[in-house]
């Protein structure tokens, strides 16, 4: 199954492809951060950042088979059975909500141009207790400007994401994944299941899917998807957190609506699906 966002132009797999397509290159420098909340039931507040290993971050870079295997944490449990600030004592549970970053990071010939990141989600097989998301992160020499372009993955299937908030002062560029959920106990490694990412792959199919397209996009009102292509196909939409909203299948016609009425003002995503590809666009209501 195919995936690829309409943000982007369509780009053959490389890791650098012209100066601004970056994709999976398990032979590249990937470096770790991770960001710790207190769970839901304790307030759910920042309580640290700071770099991190990767394989502490619990992501595995496969360097011959050219992937990247993305976890659950499960070693600040497994490191600290009996630490309460990581394991609650009474459940057994993790007591922290662990955002894992996998990424790498340029700082120099990527600067100054819009940048598209894309790879090909290989499996998934995580838990829908975890948030896994790509992203493409830029901000300026002293930290004072983030910005950010990012994408909930759910399944399997190629995606992109592209940057185009450019600016003269940005000065360090990443872009790789999160993992975010409670920290984990190792011995649920299995059943918790995991993500594995590998570079995009150009296929002739890529173009013909490409042809659905969506708009008005920003919309105040509804959306209206154009498909020239497929004989039927089925859609999800989903927030920015990947919880599905709407399921529709089957569709036949070439122009499809969503009504957009009871959904809040922000960015969205459909997945178009059909026998042989899906496609996800990225949908903005006002």
């Amino acid at each position: 199954m195919k995936k690829i966002t309409l943000l982007s132009l369509l780009f053959a797999s490389a890791f650098m492809v012209g100066q601004n397509t970056v994709t999976i290159d398990g032979s590249a420098t990937f470096l770790g951060f991770a960001n710790v909340f207190e769970t839901p039931a304790n307030g759910g507040g920042f309580v640290f950042g700071s770099p991190w290993g990767v394989p502490d971050i619990k992501s595995v870079v496969d360097v011959s088979g050219n992937t990247v295997t993305l976890f659950p944490n499960f070693n600040t449990y497994g490191d600290n059975p009996t630490d309460p600030f990581w394991v609650n004592q009474t459940t057994g549970e993790g007591n922290k909500v662990f955002e894992g970053n996998t990424f790498n990071e340029n700082n120099s010939n990527l600067l100054g141009q819009e940048l598209t990141f894309s790879a090909d989600v290989q499996s998934f097989t995580l838990s829908s207790e975890y948030v896994v998301k790509a992203f493409i992160k830029v901000f300026n020499a002293d930290f004072s400007v983030l910005k950010e372009e990012s994408l909930p993955l759910t399944s399997a299937g190629t995606f992109a994401i592209t940057y185009t908030n450019v600016e003269a002062t940005d000065a360090v560029i990443q872009y790789g994944f999160s993992v975010t959920g409670l920290n984990a106990n190792p011995a649920d490694e299995a059943t918790l299941g995991n993500v594995v990412v590998g570079p995009f792959i150009l296929s002739t199919l890529d173009f013909d899917i490409a042809s659905i397209i969506a708009y008005p996009n920003p919309t105040t009102q509804n959306w209206i998807i154009n498909n020239k292509n497929l004989t039927s196909f089925s859609l999800n939409l989903y927030d920015v957190n990947g919880k599905l909203l709407l399921t529709n299948e089957n569709i036949s016609n070439q122009t499809f609506t969503i009504d957009t009425s009871v959904l809040k003002a922000g960015i969205y995503f459909a997945n178009i699906i059909s026998e042989s590809s899906s496609n996800t666009i990225k949908l903005i209501k006002k």
